[in-house]
Protein backbone atom coordinates (compact mmCIF):
# COMPACT_ATOMS: atom_id res chain seq x y z
CA UNK A 1 0.00 0.00 0.00
CA UNK A 2 1.66 3.27 -1.02
CA UNK A 3 2.42 6.15 1.56
CA UNK A 4 0.17 8.91 1.38
CA UNK A 5 2.00 12.13 0.54
CA UNK A 6 2.96 14.53 4.01
CA UNK A 7 3.74 18.16 3.87
CA UNK A 8 7.47 18.58 3.25
CA UNK A 9 9.40 20.60 5.78
CA UNK A 10 11.53 23.17 5.70
CA UNK A 11 15.24 22.34 6.31
CA UNK A 12 19.02 24.26 6.41
CA UNK A 13 21.01 24.30 3.40
CA UNK A 14 24.95 24.68 3.11
CA UNK A 15 24.15 27.75 1.19
CA UNK A 16 22.73 29.49 4.85
CA UNK A 17 19.01 29.67 3.50
CA UNK A 18 16.10 27.54 4.49
CA UNK A 19 14.70 25.03 1.79
CA UNK A 20 11.92 23.05 1.09
CA UNK A 21 11.24 20.16 -1.99
CA UNK A 22 8.31 19.64 -3.04
CA UNK A 23 8.10 16.64 -5.81
CA UNK A 24 11.87 16.57 -6.31
CA UNK A 25 12.13 20.53 -6.72
CA UNK A 26 13.96 22.58 -4.66
CA UNK A 27 12.89 25.84 -3.94
CA UNK A 28 15.44 28.51 -2.12
CA UNK A 29 13.61 30.71 0.92
CA UNK A 30 16.08 33.23 1.99
CA UNK A 31 18.28 33.40 5.03
CA UNK A 32 17.35 30.22 7.25
CA UNK A 33 14.38 30.21 9.56
CA UNK A 34 13.54 34.26 8.83
CA UNK A 35 10.92 35.34 9.03
CA UNK A 36 10.56 35.73 5.32
CA UNK A 37 11.30 32.25 5.09
CA UNK A 38 8.77 30.82 6.96
CA UNK A 39 6.55 33.14 5.02
CA UNK A 40 7.33 31.92 1.62
CA UNK A 41 7.79 28.48 3.16
CA UNK A 42 3.69 28.76 4.14
CA UNK A 43 2.93 30.06 1.17
CA UNK A 44 4.46 26.91 -1.21
CA UNK A 45 2.95 24.79 1.04
CA UNK A 46 -0.67 26.06 0.70
CA UNK A 47 -0.30 26.04 -2.83
CA UNK A 48 0.92 22.76 -2.78
CA UNK A 49 -2.39 21.07 -0.65
CA UNK A 50 -4.17 23.09 -2.98
CA UNK A 51 -2.72 21.67 -5.92
CA UNK A 52 -3.43 18.22 -4.87
CA UNK A 53 -0.46 17.36 -3.28
CA UNK A 54 1.58 18.79 -6.82
CA UNK A 55 4.34 21.14 -6.89
CA UNK A 56 3.30 24.54 -6.60
CA UNK A 57 2.93 26.13 -10.51
CA UNK A 58 4.48 29.03 -11.92
CA UNK A 59 6.86 29.73 -9.18
CA UNK A 60 10.69 29.79 -9.27
CA UNK A 61 12.84 27.72 -7.52
CA UNK A 62 14.71 31.09 -6.07
CA UNK A 63 12.34 31.90 -3.98
CA UNK A 64 14.97 34.75 -2.05
CA UNK A 65 14.54 36.64 -5.66
CA UNK A 66 10.90 37.12 -4.87
CA UNK A 67 8.78 39.85 -2.82
CA UNK A 68 6.62 39.01 0.04
CA UNK A 69 3.58 38.36 -1.49
CA UNK A 70 -0.32 38.68 -0.30
CA UNK A 71 -0.42 34.84 -0.35
CA UNK A 72 2.90 34.42 1.96
CA UNK A 73 1.23 36.64 4.53
CA UNK A 74 -1.98 34.77 4.68
CA UNK A 75 0.28 31.52 4.93
CA UNK A 76 1.37 33.23 7.64
CA UNK A 77 -2.28 34.11 9.00
CA UNK A 78 -3.35 30.40 8.46
CA UNK A 79 -0.98 28.98 10.49
CA UNK A 80 -1.24 31.52 13.27
CA UNK A 81 -5.39 30.95 13.63
CA UNK A 82 -4.56 27.13 14.00
CA UNK A 83 -3.11 27.88 16.87
CA UNK A 84 -5.28 30.53 18.57
CA UNK A 85 -8.71 29.25 17.83
CA UNK A 86 -8.13 25.49 18.03
CA UNK A 87 -10.66 25.91 20.10
CA UNK A 88 -12.78 27.49 18.37
CA UNK A 89 -14.22 26.71 14.98
CA UNK A 90 -16.12 29.13 13.71
CA UNK A 91 -13.78 31.76 13.77
CA UNK A 92 -10.56 29.10 12.24
CA UNK A 93 -12.88 28.31 8.71
CA UNK A 94 -13.69 32.24 8.73
CA UNK A 95 -10.05 33.44 8.93
CA UNK A 96 -9.25 30.48 6.57
CA UNK A 97 -12.09 30.87 4.03
CA UNK A 98 -10.80 34.81 3.83
CA UNK A 99 -7.58 33.99 3.53
CA UNK A 100 -8.84 31.97 0.62
CA UNK A 101 -10.71 34.66 -0.95
CA UNK A 102 -7.25 36.75 -0.38
CA UNK A 103 -5.52 33.80 -2.22
CA UNK A 104 -7.28 33.73 -5.37
CA UNK A 105 -7.49 37.26 -5.62
CA UNK A 106 -4.55 38.96 -4.89
CA UNK A 107 -2.39 35.94 -3.76
CA UNK A 108 0.84 36.36 -6.01
CA UNK A 109 0.50 40.39 -5.86
CA UNK A 110 3.33 42.33 -3.56
CA UNK A 111 1.80 42.71 0.04
CA UNK A 112 2.57 45.86 -0.29
CA UNK A 113 0.79 46.62 -2.96
CA UNK A 114 -2.59 46.09 -1.23
CA UNK A 115 -4.19 49.16 -0.13
CA UNK A 116 -7.34 50.39 0.90
CA UNK A 117 -8.61 50.45 -3.00
CA UNK A 118 -8.37 46.71 -3.18
CA UNK A 119 -9.93 46.34 0.37
CA UNK A 120 -12.79 48.32 -1.01
CA UNK A 121 -13.11 45.94 -3.59
CA UNK A 122 -12.47 43.14 -1.46
CA UNK A 123 -15.79 44.56 0.47
CA UNK A 124 -17.63 45.32 -2.54
CA UNK A 125 -17.53 41.16 -2.88
CA UNK A 126 -19.02 40.76 0.47
CA UNK A 127 -21.65 43.33 -0.66
CA UNK A 128 -22.36 41.88 -3.94
CA UNK A 129 -22.58 38.21 -2.13
CA UNK A 130 -26.06 39.24 -0.15
CA UNK A 131 -24.49 39.85 2.85
CA UNK A 132 -25.74 42.35 5.80
CA UNK A 133 -24.01 45.67 6.28
CA UNK A 134 -23.17 44.41 9.73
CA UNK A 135 -21.61 41.64 8.30
CA UNK A 136 -19.80 43.04 5.84
CA UNK A 137 -18.03 45.78 8.15
CA UNK A 138 -17.07 42.47 10.65
CA UNK A 139 -15.27 40.97 7.57
CA UNK A 140 -13.56 43.93 5.98
CA UNK A 141 -12.27 44.19 10.02
CA UNK A 142 -11.44 40.72 9.24
CA UNK A 143 -9.87 41.17 6.19
CA UNK A 144 -7.39 44.07 7.96
CA UNK A 145 -6.56 42.10 10.82
CA UNK A 146 -5.28 39.51 8.92
CA UNK A 147 -2.72 42.29 7.18
CA UNK A 148 -2.23 44.02 10.87
CA UNK A 149 -0.50 40.00 11.67
CA UNK A 150 1.38 40.58 8.78
CA UNK A 151 2.89 44.04 10.23
CA UNK A 152 3.43 41.64 13.80
CA UNK A 153 5.78 39.37 11.68
CA UNK A 154 7.68 42.55 10.04
CA UNK A 155 6.26 41.38 6.62
CA UNK A 156 4.91 44.42 5.78
CA UNK A 157 5.46 47.99 7.11
CA UNK A 158 3.15 49.29 9.71
CA UNK A 159 2.20 52.50 7.29
CA UNK A 160 0.48 49.97 5.15
CA UNK A 161 -2.35 49.01 8.41
CA UNK A 162 -2.54 52.81 9.04
CA UNK A 163 -3.78 52.80 5.19
CA UNK A 164 -6.17 50.12 5.84
CA UNK A 165 -7.46 50.98 8.57
CA UNK A 166 -8.82 54.32 7.00
CA UNK A 167 -10.98 52.96 4.99
CA UNK A 168 -14.37 53.71 6.92
CA UNK A 169 -17.11 51.20 7.43
CA UNK A 170 -20.45 51.19 5.36
CA UNK A 171 -23.03 53.88 7.69
CA UNK A 172 -26.59 53.15 7.86
CA UNK A 173 -28.30 54.34 4.66
CA UNK A 174 -25.30 54.56 2.78
CA UNK A 175 -24.86 51.55 1.24
CA UNK A 176 -26.82 49.10 -0.53
CA UNK A 177 -25.96 46.06 1.43
CA UNK A 178 -29.33 45.18 3.40
CA UNK A 179 -29.81 45.47 6.84
CA UNK A 180 -29.78 42.41 9.23
CA UNK A 181 -32.79 41.61 10.94
CA UNK A 182 -32.58 42.95 14.74
CA UNK A 183 -32.87 39.30 16.93
CA UNK A 184 -36.15 39.11 19.12
CA UNK A 185 -37.29 36.69 21.43
CA UNK A 186 -39.53 34.17 20.71
CA UNK A 187 -42.94 33.56 21.60
CA UNK A 188 -42.66 30.70 24.99
CA UNK A 189 -46.19 28.91 22.95
CA UNK A 190 -44.29 28.29 19.91
CA UNK A 191 -41.12 27.05 21.90
CA UNK A 192 -43.73 24.56 23.98
CA UNK A 193 -45.34 23.50 20.59
CA UNK A 194 -41.40 23.02 19.10
CA UNK A 195 -40.51 20.75 22.23
CA UNK A 196 -43.83 17.93 21.65
CA UNK A 197 -41.53 16.96 18.56
CA UNK A 198 -37.97 17.05 20.04
CA UNK A 199 -35.88 14.16 21.74
CA UNK A 200 -35.86 14.32 25.20
CA UNK A 201 -32.34 15.38 25.51
CA UNK A 202 -32.62 18.16 23.10
CA UNK A 203 -35.74 19.41 25.06
CA UNK A 204 -33.90 19.43 27.90
CA UNK A 205 -31.25 21.85 26.57
CA UNK A 206 -34.19 23.92 25.70
CA UNK A 207 -35.64 23.88 28.82
CA UNK A 208 -32.20 24.73 30.73
CA UNK A 209 -31.44 27.78 27.97
CA UNK A 210 -35.02 29.22 28.54
CA UNK A 211 -34.93 29.21 32.35
CA UNK A 212 -30.97 30.45 32.27
CA UNK A 213 -30.56 32.51 29.27
CA UNK A 214 -27.53 30.58 28.45
CA UNK A 215 -25.40 30.96 25.17
CA UNK A 216 -26.41 27.98 22.91
CA UNK A 217 -22.46 27.29 22.79
CA UNK A 218 -22.76 27.31 26.10
CA UNK A 219 -25.47 24.65 26.74
CA UNK A 220 -23.97 22.19 24.50
CA UNK A 221 -20.92 22.11 26.76
CA UNK A 222 -22.39 21.66 29.42
CA UNK A 223 -20.02 18.64 31.58
CA UNK A 224 -20.80 17.17 34.99
CA UNK A 225 -17.83 18.20 36.57
CA UNK A 226 -18.77 22.26 35.74
CA UNK A 227 -21.65 22.67 38.06
CA UNK A 228 -20.50 23.75 41.19
CA UNK A 229 -22.64 21.64 43.71
CA UNK A 230 -21.76 23.10 47.14
CA UNK A 231 -23.94 25.64 48.11
CA UNK A 232 -27.39 25.51 48.30
CA UNK A 233 -27.65 26.77 44.53
CA UNK A 234 -26.19 25.04 41.18
CA UNK A 235 -23.94 27.35 39.23
CA UNK A 236 -22.63 26.12 35.85
CA UNK A 237 -19.11 27.46 35.64
CA UNK A 238 -18.47 27.39 31.69
CA UNK A 239 -14.92 25.79 31.08
CA UNK A 240 -14.97 28.68 28.17
CA UNK A 241 -17.47 31.32 27.45
CA UNK A 242 -17.46 33.97 24.90
CA UNK A 243 -15.76 36.59 26.88
CA UNK A 244 -12.90 34.68 28.77
CA UNK A 245 -10.48 35.85 26.84
CA UNK A 246 -10.94 38.99 28.91
CA UNK A 247 -10.34 37.71 31.92
CA UNK A 248 -13.79 37.27 32.77
CA UNK A 249 -15.06 34.60 34.81
CA UNK A 250 -19.00 33.33 34.22
CA UNK A 251 -21.52 31.36 36.77
CA UNK A 252 -24.97 30.60 35.28
CA UNK A 253 -27.22 29.57 38.35
CA UNK A 254 -29.00 26.34 38.01
CA UNK A 255 -32.43 26.30 39.70
CA UNK A 256 -35.93 25.83 39.48
CA UNK A 257 -37.02 24.03 35.63
CA UNK A 258 -33.51 24.25 34.40
CA UNK A 259 -32.22 21.63 37.35
CA UNK A 260 -34.97 19.46 37.17
CA UNK A 261 -34.33 19.14 33.32
CA UNK A 262 -29.94 18.62 34.20
CA UNK A 263 -30.60 16.14 36.91
CA UNK A 264 -31.15 13.20 34.90
CA UNK A 265 -28.11 14.21 32.77
CA UNK A 266 -25.59 14.27 35.81
CA UNK A 267 -25.37 10.87 35.77
CA UNK A 268 -22.01 10.35 33.30
CA UNK A 269 -18.68 10.38 33.57
CA UNK A 270 -18.11 13.90 35.25
CA UNK A 271 -15.82 15.54 32.10
CA UNK A 272 -18.22 13.84 29.50
CA UNK A 273 -20.94 16.03 28.02
CA UNK A 274 -24.25 15.85 29.59
CA UNK A 275 -26.08 16.17 25.97
CA UNK A 276 -24.99 13.47 23.37
CA UNK A 277 -25.69 13.38 19.76
CA UNK A 278 -25.38 9.16 20.57
CA UNK A 279 -27.75 9.01 23.06
CA UNK A 280 -30.53 10.70 20.73
CA UNK A 281 -29.68 8.78 17.93
CA UNK A 282 -30.02 5.53 20.12
CA UNK A 283 -33.73 7.15 21.36
CA UNK A 284 -34.75 7.79 17.56
CA UNK A 285 -34.07 4.38 17.16
CA UNK A 286 -35.76 3.26 19.58
CA UNK A 287 -38.61 5.37 19.24
CA UNK A 288 -38.55 3.66 15.35
CA UNK A 289 -38.55 -0.01 16.60
CA UNK A 290 -41.51 0.32 18.90
CA UNK A 291 -43.55 2.54 16.84
CA UNK A 292 -42.84 -0.27 13.92
CA UNK A 293 -46.32 -2.09 12.87
CA UNK A 294 -44.87 -5.13 11.36
CA UNK A 295 -43.31 -8.01 13.26
CA UNK A 296 -38.98 -7.48 13.46
CA UNK A 297 -37.77 -9.70 11.32
CA UNK A 298 -34.03 -11.94 12.74
CA UNK A 299 -32.17 -10.14 10.11
CA UNK A 300 -33.80 -7.03 10.85
CA UNK A 301 -32.76 -7.02 14.51
CA UNK A 302 -29.42 -4.88 14.37
CA UNK A 303 -28.88 -3.38 11.21
CA UNK A 304 -25.53 -1.01 12.35
CA UNK A 305 -22.77 -0.93 9.81
CA UNK A 306 -19.81 -2.43 10.91
CA UNK A 307 -17.57 0.44 9.83
CA UNK A 308 -19.98 3.40 9.52
CA UNK A 309 -18.18 6.34 7.62
CA UNK A 310 -19.96 8.77 9.84
CA UNK A 311 -20.28 8.65 13.68
CA UNK A 312 -22.24 10.91 15.88
CA UNK A 313 -20.19 13.54 17.89
CA UNK A 314 -19.66 13.37 21.71
CA UNK A 315 -21.75 16.79 22.09
CA UNK A 316 -23.88 19.13 19.92
CA UNK A 317 -22.58 22.19 18.99
CA UNK A 318 -24.50 25.65 18.18
CA UNK A 319 -25.53 24.71 14.71
CA UNK A 320 -26.51 20.76 15.23
CA UNK A 321 -28.48 22.17 18.00
CA UNK A 322 -30.07 24.71 15.96
CA UNK A 323 -30.91 22.65 13.01
CA UNK A 324 -32.69 19.88 15.37
CA UNK A 325 -34.70 22.78 16.73
CA UNK A 326 -36.06 24.31 13.29
CA UNK A 327 -36.58 20.73 12.21
CA UNK A 328 -38.82 20.43 15.03
CA UNK A 329 -40.77 23.85 14.70
CA UNK A 330 -41.29 22.97 10.92
CA UNK A 331 -42.90 19.31 12.35
CA UNK A 332 -45.07 21.46 14.87
CA UNK A 333 -45.85 23.43 11.96
CA UNK A 334 -44.76 26.74 14.46
CA UNK A 335 -42.96 30.07 13.57
CA UNK A 336 -39.46 29.40 12.56
CA UNK A 337 -36.78 30.37 15.40
CA UNK A 338 -33.49 29.88 16.85
CA UNK A 339 -31.71 28.89 19.90
CA UNK A 340 -30.43 32.16 20.88
CA UNK A 341 -33.88 33.87 20.36
CA UNK A 342 -34.38 32.02 23.70
CA UNK A 343 -31.72 33.97 25.59
CA UNK A 344 -33.82 36.93 24.46
CA UNK A 345 -36.69 35.31 26.23
CA UNK A 346 -35.55 34.82 29.07
CA UNK A 347 -33.65 38.36 29.29
CA UNK A 348 -37.40 39.83 28.63
CA UNK A 349 -39.22 38.01 31.12
CA UNK A 350 -36.85 38.83 34.16
CA UNK A 351 -36.78 42.64 32.76
CA UNK A 352 -40.44 42.88 33.03
CA UNK A 353 -40.45 41.45 36.51
CA UNK A 354 -37.46 42.31 38.32
CA UNK A 355 -35.51 44.72 36.45
CA UNK A 356 -32.65 45.68 34.18
CA UNK A 357 -29.88 45.06 36.75
CA UNK A 358 -31.06 41.48 37.15
CA UNK A 359 -32.08 41.07 33.19
CA UNK A 360 -27.77 42.07 32.88
CA UNK A 361 -27.11 39.70 35.94
CA UNK A 362 -28.97 36.55 34.52
CA UNK A 363 -27.03 37.29 30.93
CA UNK A 364 -23.57 37.96 33.05
CA UNK A 365 -23.14 41.23 31.28
CA UNK A 366 -20.76 43.16 32.88
CA UNK A 367 -17.28 44.71 32.31
CA UNK A 368 -13.79 42.59 33.30
CA UNK A 369 -13.26 45.30 35.91
CA UNK A 370 -15.52 45.04 38.18
CA UNK A 371 -14.85 44.11 41.74
CA UNK A 372 -14.66 41.06 43.36
CA UNK A 373 -18.09 42.29 45.72
CA UNK A 374 -19.78 43.61 42.90
CA UNK A 375 -19.02 39.80 41.11
CA UNK A 376 -20.49 37.96 43.87
CA UNK A 377 -23.70 40.53 44.45
CA UNK A 378 -24.15 40.24 40.85
CA UNK A 379 -24.32 35.92 41.19
CA UNK A 380 -26.76 36.45 43.64
CA UNK A 381 -28.81 38.78 42.12
CA UNK A 382 -28.54 36.29 39.05
CA UNK A 383 -30.21 33.27 41.18
CA UNK A 384 -32.76 35.61 41.99
CA UNK A 385 -33.70 36.59 38.23
CA UNK A 386 -33.16 32.60 36.99
CA UNK A 387 -35.77 32.25 39.37
CA UNK A 388 -38.33 34.28 37.09
CA UNK A 389 -36.84 33.16 34.41
CA UNK A 390 -39.41 31.29 32.08
CA UNK A 391 -40.59 27.55 32.21
CA UNK A 392 -40.77 24.93 29.13
CA UNK A 393 -41.46 21.86 30.64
Amino acid sequence: MPRKKGVPSMRYHVSGQSVVTFCGRNYYLGPHDSVEAQARYHALVAEYIANGMASPPEQPERQVDSVITVRCVTGEVREHVKTKYANNKQELERFTNLCQLLEDEYGNEPAADFGPRKLSDVRELFVKSGNCRSYVNRQTRNVVAIFRHGVSRELIKPDQLVALQSLEPLRYGQTTAKESNPVTAVDIEAVRLTAQHLSPIIKAMVRIQAATGMRPSEVCKMRPCDIDQNGTEWIYRPSSHKTAHRGKTKGVPIVGDAKLALIPYMKREPEAFCFSPKEAVEWRNAQLRKNRKTKVQPSQVSRKKANPKKLPRDRYDASSYRHAIQRAAKKAGTDHWYPYQLRHTAASVVREALGVEYAQALLGHSRPSMTEHYAKLSEAVAIEAAKRAPSIG
